[in-house]
């Protein structure tokens, strides 16, 4: 079996983009991916990796201002339309993934339409909702108008049609799609084998996540101010990279807590992410309620959950669908001091924070990855044959 993939998306670090490839290699799919990567990459096989062949196009994504956008978004569009019309005529694909944003995306897969292949949109975000929420504009607004007739449009070029809630299967069917043609997949990964928590001495608090505003990271840091005043043993620690980095660090050092708040810098490998995770006190998700926000269930909080990490999280319709007010210690997005006070009231309760942990990972069953996989698979169109034994990690190390 063969299988073409086309995300706009970075390779490996773009954790479902990474967590779709090895499931397709793991059951002995041979895979075509085109993607964003660190280097010009034209059908490079990675290391370990025979059945995998990388096209891959070096840019930088800017979440800095509106106009990078579009360009972005059409840069990538020309580049993928070329590489997938002649891969697509010299060979014959069982489907054709590709992932949005953008969602006229779905258009570099005219080529393999027209020969009659299975073409599979991943609807990894809703483009009028995400659009409203980056503008800050209702859903009157022109431009959330055009992504909506994209998204229709998208949505009828392809054969089926995957998404990660749902709420956004809901708001999907409600726009018209036949809800026989969209199947949801969320945003997890495979967690047998992961290690078990070990709280680190001293304590501290994580956050793993793009730094950018709606993520809601400065919250946080408000919050940790007040905290520390209290437990100044305490730490928090930021996992992950963005254009609001900077002015987060500022609010660091205004706050006067530059010893105490770290940040990695960078993205962290998706295991050494987890092993870092897995020593965390109390995890943070602290997602504001933008619209856009209200839909998401991260895939931060099934990672803690996972790892039996008492987590503290916004209140948001998406999440409380699926984890109950006892699984999580939940607070009103952007509420600094109902953060600040749902983490002491963990922190001070031990066994109540890791009662609550258990609870949420009892919630996720049907989420993890082992029971979401045949349903991708199905999705995709492909049979399903007992998987190629590997470790979790040995996909990450292969790249």
């Amino acid at each position: 079996m063969r299988a073409l993939l086309v995300s706009r998306h970075p390779y490996p670090m773009q954790t479902t983009l990474r967590r779709n490839v090895a499931e397709l290699l793991s059951h002995g799919v041979a895979v075509d991916l085109v993607c964003l990567t660190p280097r010009l990459t034209c059908g490079a096989r990675p290391t370990g990796e025979p059945r995998l062949r990388l096209f891959g196009l070096p840019m930088r994504q800017r979440r800095s201002h509106a106009f990078w956008y579009p360009v972005h978004y059409a840069s990538f569009f020309v580049w993928a339309f070329l590489l997938v019309s002649v891969l697509a005529l010299i060979r014959r694909y069982d489907v054709v993934e590709v992932d949005n944003t953008p969602d006229f995306l779905i258009f570099t897969a005219l080529v393999p339409r027209w020969r009659r292949m299975r073409v599979v949109l991943f609807a990894m975000e809703l483009m009028p909702e995400l659009t409203a929420a980056r503008l800050g504009v209702g859903g009157d607004a022109l431009a959330v108008r055009v992504a909506v007739r994209l998204e229709r449009l998208a949505a009828g070029r392809a054969d089926h049609v995957i998404t990660v809630s749902n709420p956004c299967r809901r708001i999907l069917v409600g726009r018209g799609l036949d809800p026989a043609k969209v199947s949801v997949v969320p945003n997890s990964h495979r967690v047998s084998g992961l290690p078990r928590p070990w709280p680190a001495s001293p304590p501290f608090l994580v956050i793993q996540t793009t730094l950018i505003p709606r993520y809601g990271v400065h919250v946080a840091i408000q919050a940790f101010a007040e905290l520390h005043q209290e437990r100044p043993d305490l730490t928090l620690e930021i996992l992950g990279e963005g254009e609001a980095q900077s002015s987060l660090v500022d609010l660091v050092d205004r706050l006067g807590l530059w010893n105490h708040v770290l940040f990695s810098g960078r993205y962290l490998p998706w295991y050494e992410m987890i092993d870092r995770v897995r020593q965390a006190t109390l995890g943070i998700v602290p997602i504001l309620a933008d619209g856009y926000g209200d839909l998401v269930l991260p895939n931060k909080i099934l990672e803690f959950a996972a790892l039996r990490i008492p987590t503290v999280c916004s209140r948001l319709p998406s999440i409380e669908e699926q984890f109950g007010p006892d699984t999580l210690a939940y607070f009103e997005p952007g509420d600094a001091r109902g953060l600040a006070a749902q983490a002491r009231r963990l922190l001070a309760d031990p066994e109540g924070a890791r009662q609550q942990a258990i609870r949420a990972e009892l919630a996720m069953t049907d989420l993890r990855w082992e029971s979401a996989a045949p349903r991708y698979l199905e999705a995709l169109g492909l049979a399903s044959p007992a998987p190629i034994p590997r470790r979790l990690e040995d996909h990450a190390a292969a790249v």
